[in-house]
């Protein structure tokens, strides 16, 4: 899994609802309306002022506040444009950039008009062998990794213990007797007859 990034706007911005600093880049979020409050004081960077803000039913998720453009796309996903109705419905958010606005270039949380395509990962469990987070390989992503080596090693590995794994099925099998016990002495002098002294 690549590294999580902090972006400035995480730390900068508004510490209390969804923006572009809660996205990693590229990521989109399938969230569950829990419900919307149509009025609910809130402060930003213009000051105080009462605003629609959907909250969600995944703890630790920052509440958005709605504009006419979220609104629209929320209605189109759940058939209804009564908050009421919103409750359940699951929506998919996305960082759409360039958007012009008070005389600045910049980007903004967005709602696909169309019912969650993406399915929520669960968390890549780290290598069973050493422990460490299962990195993409070859092109291949950490979760396709993760997957790949649970069906074929019946455990989540990493590239490095897949290749150790390998390199210890093809090393020769070690011989399950144990080697006879010699004794150095009889070896470093041939053997004579205990009766005439002659060497046998």
């Amino acid at each position: 899994m690549s590294e999580q990034k902090t972006h400035w706007k995480k730390v900068v911005s508004d510490p209390n609802f969804i923006g572009e600093g809660d996205f990693q880049e590229g990521e989109e979020k399938v969230l569950t309306i829990d419900h919307v409050v149509a009025a609910e004081t809130v402060t930003t960077a213009e000051g105080k002022s009462k605003k629609a803000v959907v909250h969600w039913k995944e703890p630790g998720i920052k509440p958005m506040i709605l504009n006419v453009a979220r609104s629209k796309n929320i209605e189109k996903v759940s058939g209804s444009g009564y908050f009421e109705d919103w409750p359940g419905v699951k929506i998919q958010l996305y960082i759409e950039h360039g958007i012009k606005a008070f005389g600045e270039v910049v980007s903004a949380v967005r709602v696909r008009p169309f019912k969650p395509r993406i399915q929520q990962q669960a968390p890549i469990p780290p290598c069973t062998d050493c422990g460490k987070e299962i990195a993409p390989y070859m092109g291949k992503s950490a979760a396709y990794m993760a997957a790949y080596t649970l069906k074929h090693f019946e455990a989540p590995l990493c590239a490095d213990c897949v290749k150790k794994r390998k390199a210890a099925e093809q090393a020769p099998a070690v011989d399950s007797e144990p080697p006879e016990e010699t004794d150095p002495v009889a070896e470093e002098f041939p053997a004579a007859d205990p009766e005439t002294g002659e060497v046998l």
